[in-house]
């Protein structure tokens, strides 16, 4: 599906429906860099079980524009988006990294009906090494190895870390750049508190780009929230352990809120 907001195609992956679907509906936010694709597993383990949406930020994936160089902006696109797919059925936000800042922005004043929001490494004040932007101008094949380097568990196979990393090459060095740049401005630490919708917050143990105080920083202050650590995983929850994290977001939809 095809949306224009202010006049920029906004790709939407829509679910297969098999009528056995039970609300909430879900909407993914991908991260940085990345499309719709790094959540595969996830539309593939819900389908039939819940309506999967899975949005592409400006810049990336089949959406048009080149990206934005705040969260707030792509939250606004986000909103807009949400306000034409669920006009009135409840639905869930589950953001990954800098999707999980714009998922944040939004559920600080919920379009529609937010029935829930999900974190996946993440955090409340995204503060990224000057090293990144002198990379991705002077030396991206340096940025993705990088990337290799710190954005997965040293136990993940060499094919998830592969099929994340072209999933990143496909998004142009400067729409990541200002990605990087929507991130290094990005601090909700003093609206954490007007977050009311219940919140899961998850995050892998051996994330080093949003390290497990992050994530404990948002349980902490976000009133109505629960924390899920996934073994054997770094940044990338979803294509390192999609299993573990399938069964958290299944859980948590199943607790009565």
């Amino acid at each position: 599906m095809d949306m224009f907001i202010q006049s920029v195609k906004i790709r939407v992956v829509e679910p297969d429906v098999l009528g056995s679907e039970k609300e909430p509906s879900l909407l993914f936010v991908h991260g940085a860099g990345l499309n719709a694709s790094i959540w595969d597993a996830q539309a593939e383990h819900f389908r039939g079980k819940h309506l999967v949406y899975r949005l592409e930020l400006p810049g990336h994936g089949e959406s048009g524009a080149d990206g934005e160089e705040e969260i707030s902006a792509y939250a606004a696109t986000v909103r807009q988006v949400i306000e034409k797919l669920f006009p009135s059925g409840a639905y869930a936000l589950i953001g990954h990294s800098m999707g999980g800042a714009v998922a944040m922005e939004l559920a600080t004043q919920p379009p529609g009906a937010m029935h829930s929001l999900m974190l996946v490494g993440t955090g409340a004040k995204l503060g990224v090494t000057p090293i990144v932007f002198q990379m991705l101008r002077e030396n991206p094949e340096g940025f993705f190895e990088t990337i290799d380097r710190v954005g997965f568990s040293p136990d993940t196979r060499r094919g998830i870390r592969d099929l994340v990393i072209g999933i990143t090459r496909q998004c142009a060095p400067s729409v990541i750049f200002r990605d990087f740049r929507a991130c290094d401005r990005f601090d909700i630490r003093e609206r954490l508190k007007d977050i009311l919708v219940p919140a899961l917050i998850v995050c892998g143990e051996e994330d080093l780009l949003t390290p497990v105080k992050h994530s404990q920083y948002l349980h902490d202050m976000i009133p109505s929230s629960s924390l899920v650590l996934i073994p054997g995983a770094g940044h990338m929850v979803m294509a390192e352990q999609p299993s573990l994290l399938n069964q958290a977001i299944e859980e948590f939809l199943a607790k009565p809120k």
